[in-house]
């Protein structure tokens, strides 16, 4: 019988589901997040990374969504391994608010750089008057994403194996 409440995760640690769902996809969003700069720095393939990024938007927004929900509705801090004295550890709360600092400022940038580039490049999108303020954010905000996973990582580690 389950203990806590949500659905049990299917990595081994205390997490739910969602979490081990979300750490997964995190690791594939940098996967492919990578391999799509790497096709429009290398292989000039600008249509398949404009595609792809579009893909990566929408379905990271659906899968933070159902997370978010699972959260909201069921927690995370019965199922938190770091819990002292019925709280999470200050070392949990830290990892925390460290991936949520990265975690906001993906979500505001990620989007804003899609949608300029969507709106000023050409269709089929090559290099243009856009180019110059794409290559100093884009590359910003695939930081950013790659410090959320990071983050989300180091957390999960803290508060669901530790």
């Amino acid at each position: 019988m389950n203990q806590f409440p949500g659905v049990d995760g299917f990595l081994g640690t205390r997490a739910s589901w969602a979490m081990d769902t979300m750490v997964l996809v995190m690791a594939l969003v940098v996967a492919v997040l990578a391999w799509s700069v790497y096709q429009v720095r290398a292989k000039r393939k600008f249509g398949l990374h404009k595609g792809v990024q579009i893909l990566l938007a929408v379905g990271l927004l659906a899968a933070v969504v159902l997370f978010e929900l699972d959260v909201r509705f069921n927690g995370w801090e019965s199922r938190a391994a770091g819990v002292v004295g019925g709280t999470a550890s200050a070392a949990v709360w830290t990892a925390l608010a460290i991936h949520l600092a990265f975690a906001v400022f993906s979500v505001v940038l990620w989007p804003i750089v899609i949608i300029r580039a969507a709106r000023n490049f050409d269709a089929p999108p090559h290099p243009g008057a856009h180019s110059t303020w794409h290559r100093r954010w884009a590359p910003i905000a695939a930081i950013g994403m790659t410090l959320t996973a990071v983050t989300s990582w180091i957390f999960y580690g803290l508060a669901f194996v530790a």
